[in-house]
């Protein structure tokens, strides 16, 4: 009794009692280990031997251990650098081991081996096909973003897409947009996968059911079908969707917890999440827009956080438009882009509603039904263990659902022309998906921050339907990552040249742009008509929005050139050489035939795209502008078409629009000089530096009186307003983006 009493109160720890009873010659008291209802007797007994134990000489604590060889001895210096390094060993090593058996690691390692696998054909940097279009290059791209006038459909002063903006500022540290595309797509798995981790990391739910939610994310069917078919717009959904809801739930919570500067930085990030995806998905910039302003009148919070929470509200609604001017205000006016999004125009399969019920969006890369295994196992978890916590989920299972019968429903006319067509219904799937994975993932709760877990029913609790349940999240995402590899392969998306986009002969593609002049890409009836100076299309181009009388006269030149009849099409050619195009690709061989008997000398033949389109060359295209005397100036001024005689025509004058400067030389009254660009408000002419006023010529195009006299003539568009935009666009992206930078100092977790 007397050993084990004089060991002073609250040192039970310093030495375990088995090494007292190991070790008979140790004469110091040591405690053993009691349990909680016997501490005290343990504590009567240390008063009884209190005094028998005081005498005695305790050794003070040392980390080093002890040795029974005297003979032996080590220096205190060699046995601390002994035990220092064991530690250190044993301490990385088992940190190594940790990190690499922690569920966000393997979650990383098994999405890049699907990613692999899934793009095991795709393995380039220059990856296109299907929505996406060949992406310029790093000046390239910077150029168009910037540009107040954009050479696409005979010229436009729309503003181009802001996802450009984006592409160039991810391309900018791999020096080529391109590859930047591409690695996103070529990673969208993992990234995708570590992005759902991320935004449930607030849940009290274990890391191992996060890691498998977002593994069932990462491979849901509207995901992996944009992904193969090239639909940028849905991959950046798809990466940020989850971030941005996660953020915008922390802004309707008020940031409880936290200091204001955690929370201002939460709100910023979420609106430059929330700028991106608005810059490649309006409507899930809309969707989501609306979750906020539901959010914040339906989710209860302290009223302490009432300021707090409309703040973050303005931010996370208002910060991403001015983050975007001026694309928003095309998409007010062109509410198509709500439905098509940014990308190519491409012919839209839309399936059954059973087939949508399962979240697949139809088209290549999706096993049909595969998807039922999310939905069934959203359904399970309602009827097993239903929460008002879930509700939040179901709200944006329905609306995704809303937004897939309106996609379906509203057919539209893309911008870049041809027929009117329902939109993809990948991304309004995916807003579905996060919804039902958030009721699959709250069934799991488990004990955390002092909650339990809400009860199963009693007629599912029992041991047999729990470990059957237990194993069917598992089964779900094996089945999900066996669809994804067996189709994921297939698609568009390729490496190298797409198919469906013509790719002119290197010897005509130098030229084009040699001359800097235009290629007319005729598609089937019902597809865009594709009219781009320099180059074929690239990505961006189909999201400028035209003029709407361009988009029914390029129509009316296609048919005709397509119909192949002498008097149609020698006007079409005509028409086209009027705008600069030398080179003209049309769908078949049999209509290329009939074309070019029709045009007579107006056009010849060239060699064929790489997919074998025909190509017609142009004899005569205006590479500019064109200087016309004053019977033909007369002809333009009146609106008339141009003439298809070969004799009769003016001056071609080299220009590059939207900037035309000509030094005229004497000749008769009544002149007129023709640009070849689209005429809309905006331009602005001077001759002599006197300025003077436009008109048209030939119906649509910039024209500008010259008088009989020598003189300089220049045309050019005014940059000031597009970029007095800029500069408030560049520095609020500044202000922002410094908020959302997190603070170095980080509140207690």
């Amino acid at each position: 009794m007397s050993r084990t009493a004089g060991t002073p109160a609250g040192d039970d720890n310093a030495h375990p009692a088995a090494c007292s009873r190991r070790s008979s010659t140790i004469t110091t008291p040591v405690a053993p280990s009691v349990p909680a209802e016997e501490e005290p007797a343990a504590d009567g007994a240390a008063e009884h031997g209190a005094s028998e134990a005081s005498t005695r000489t305790r050794p003070r604590p040392s980390p080093l251990p002890r040795h029974s060889d005297s003979e032996k001895p080590q220096t205190a210096t060699d046995s601390s650098d002994s035990v220092a390094l064991m530690a250190d060993d044993v301490g990385v090593g088992a940190r190594v081991r940790k990190f690499l058996l922690s569920p966000p690691t393997l979650l990383t390692a098994a999405m890049t081996v699907l990613a692999v696998l899934l793009n095991r054909h795709r393995m380039a940097l220059d990856l296109a096909g299907g929505r996406l279009f060949p992406v310029e290059s790093l000046g390239q791209t910077w150029s168009s973003y910037l540009a107040s006038w954009h050479p696409v459909g005979g010229g436009s002063a729309a503003p181009p897409p802001a996802a450009l903006a984006v592409l160039g500022m991810l391309g900018t540290p791999v020096g080529s947009p391109a590859a930047a595309v591409s690695l996103l797509l070529l990673a969208a798995l993992p990234l995708a996968a570590l992005s759902a981790y991320r935004a449930t990391r607030a849940l009290p739910v274990s890391r191992e059911r996060r890691a498998l939610a977002a593994a069932g994310y990462a491979l849901l069917p509207p995901a992996i079908a944009g992904l193969v078919q090239g639909r940028l717009d849905v991959v950046v959904a798809y990466l940020l969707l989850p971030l941005v809801l996660a953020g915008v739930a922390s802004v309707l919570h008020g940031g409880a917890g936290r200091r204001s500067t955690g929370g201002l930085s939460t709100a910023a990030a979420t609106a430059l999440g929330i700028a991106v995806l608005g810059a490649f998905a309006p409507l899930l910039h809309l969707m989501v827009l609306t979750v906020a302003l539901i959010g914040f009148v339906v989710v209860p919070a302290p009223r302490v956080t009432t300021l707090r929470r409309a703040s973050g509200l303005f931010a996370v609604v208002l910060l991403p438009l001015g983050l975007l001017v001026p694309w928003p205000a095309v998409v007010i006016q062109r509410p198509a882009v709500l439905l098509h999004g940014v990308g190519a125009v491409v012919p839209e399969q839309v399936p059954g509603w059973l087939r949508l019920i399962s979240l697949d969006p139809g088209g290549a890369g999706v096993v049909p039904w595969v998807g039922v295994v999310v939905v069934a196992a959203a359904v399970i978890a309602l009827a097993i263990r239903p929460s008002r916590a879930m509700l939040p989920g179901l709200g944006l299972a329905l609306l995704g659902a809303v937004a897939v019968v309106l996609l379906i429903r509203l057919p539209m006319r893309p911008l870049a022309g041809g027929d009117p067509r329902p939109g993809f219904t990948g991304g309004a799937l995916l807003f579905a998906g996060c919804g039902l994975l958030w009721i699959v993932l709250l069934a799991g709760r488990t004990a955390l921050a002092g909650r339990t877990a809400e009860p199963t029913r009693r007629w599912l609790g029992n041991h047999q339907w729990g470990k059957a349940l237990s194993v069917t999240p598992w089964i779900g995402v094996a089945a999900l990552s066996a669809a994804a590899v067996a189709l994921g392969a297939s698609g568009p998306l390729t490496a190298g040249p797409p198919a469906g986009l013509p790719v002119l002969a290197p010897s005509l593609a130098a030229e084009l742009a040699r001359a800097d002049t235009s290629v007319l890409v005729v598609g089937a009836p019902g597809e865009p008509v594709r009219l781009t100076r320099s180059r074929t299309a690239r990505f961006g181009d189909d999201d400028i929005a035209p003029l709407r009388a361009t988009g029914s006269r390029l129509q009316r030149v296609a048919a005709a050139l397509r119909g192949g009849q002498p008097g149609e099409t020698s006007a079409a050619i005509a028409d086209v050489a009027a705008t600069g195009v030398q080179f003209v690709v049309l769908p078949t061989a049999a209509q290329g035939a009939r074309a070019l008997a029709a045009a007579g000398p107006l056009a010849r033949s060239a060699p064929r795209t790489a997919d074998g389109r025909p190509v017609l060359r142009v004899v005569r295209p205006v590479p500019g502008a064109e200087l016309l005397g004053p019977a033909l100036a007369e002809q333009a001024r009146s609106g008339a078409a141009p003439p298809i005689e070969p004799g009769v025509s003016g001056v071609l004058v080299p220009a590059q629009p939207p900037r035309v400067a000509v030094r005229v030389a004497p000749g008769a009254e009544g002149r007129l000089l023709v640009v070849a660009a689209n005429d809309e408000p905006g331009w602005q002419a001077s001759v002599d530096g006197r300025p003077v006023p436009v008109v048209r010529g030939w119906g649509h195009q910039v024209a500008i009186p010259v008088r009989g006299t020598s003189a300089e003539v220049r045309v050019i568009r005014s940059d000031v307003a597009r970029t007095a935009l800029l500069l408030l666009e560049g520095a609020l992206f500044l202000l922002v983006a410094g908020t959302a930078l997190p603070s170095r100092r980080r509140p207690n977790r």
